[in-house]
């Protein structure tokens, strides 16, 4: 069994960081490709997180387990001991099926049913800082920082967050910091400004072409996020951070482009443009109907 003595947004933030130095002095997030409100909304947003959301839902998650289900409190954790790692894929494989189905929620066409559409705007309203790169001018980027940058709602409402927690009180908690670690790695990476992944696409051995375009069907890389992230068409696709195969056979949103985004980021508001706390704590939900 690894031995585990360290958190899991330790090992993701030293990582950000180190990425975000390399876009710095790379230039990645000159001449626009990064705005001041972009930095500060993702020091405002990283700050909540680790102080506040992720520990609400700690302490929920608890709160209802033991309310509900006390007597599955670490159920689980001789069975994990004993099977670790498959059931750290399992792990891996429900979480991110979860976050892509509240994902794609949240890009989904208006459903018919008043009530869907009421809880859709909400997880509109909570993803779409996620979307905010730049200004309108069309200049803005992907960058590193904007891995977690969400608005305040969106750890409540997202239910592989809840699954997360759920698994620590069930006794999986060695499985949790695991997962933790590598579906965050993955998913920072995937917002570096960088697009290794097209050299390979486009690489003049077919093979090459050929070998990495499966790969791209399992799982998400760069460039394929960078066009979820696209001001178009593509910003509905690959909802997932890590597997693929669920944009592609579950979602129908798999999109492989051999290029990047030619802009990045949604049309913004102008109480967007100027506030990071109006980015944050948005609750206009009329505008998202």
């Amino acid at each position: 069994m690894p031995d585990i003595t360290i958190k899991p947004e330790h090992l993701v933030i030293v990582f950000i960081l180190f990425a975000m130095l390399w876009e710095v002095f790379a230039g990645r997030t000159r001449d626009g490709r990064k705005t001041r409100e972009d930095w500060n909304m993702a020091l405002l947003t990283g700050a909540a997180m680790v102080a506040v959301q992720r520990p609400a839902l700690v302490l929920a998650t608890a709160f209802i387990g033991g309310l509900l289900v006390p007597q599955w409190q670490g159920a689980l954790s001789e069975f994990a001991a004993a099977n670790f790692w498959w059931v750290l894929l399992a792990y891996i494989a429900l979480e991110e099926l979860l976050h892509g189905v509240g994902h794609w929620f949240a890009h989904a066409r208006r459903p018919k049913s008043k009530n869907a559409q009421r809880l859709q705007t909400l997880f509109k309203m909570g993803h779409r800082p996620h979307h905010l790169s730049g200004g309108n001018d069309g200049k803005g980027q992907l960058t590193v920082t904007q891995t977690f940058v969400e608005h305040w709602l969106w750890w409540f409402i997202m239910p592989n967050y809840w699954f997360q927690f759920f698994c620590v009180y069930l006794g999986l908690t060695e499985v949790f910091l695991v997962g933790t670690v590598f579906k965050g790695l993955w998913a920072a990476h995937n917002h570096v400004n960088w697009n290794y992944d097209l050299y390979f696409l486009n690489h003049r051995w077919a093979w090459v072409r050929k070998t990495m375009y499966g790969l791209c069907h399992i799982l998400t890389f760069p460039t394929q996020h960078h066009h979820h992230h696209a001001r178009g068409k593509n910003s509905g696709s690959n909802l997932c951070n890590l597997l693929a195969i669920y944009d592609w056979l579950i979602f129908d949103s798999l999109v492989i482009e051999k290029e990047k985004p030619a802009i990045y980021g949604w049309k913004q508001s102008p109480e967007e443009e100027r506030s990071i706390w109006y980015r944050f704590f948005a609750t206009d939900l009329k505008k998202l109907a």
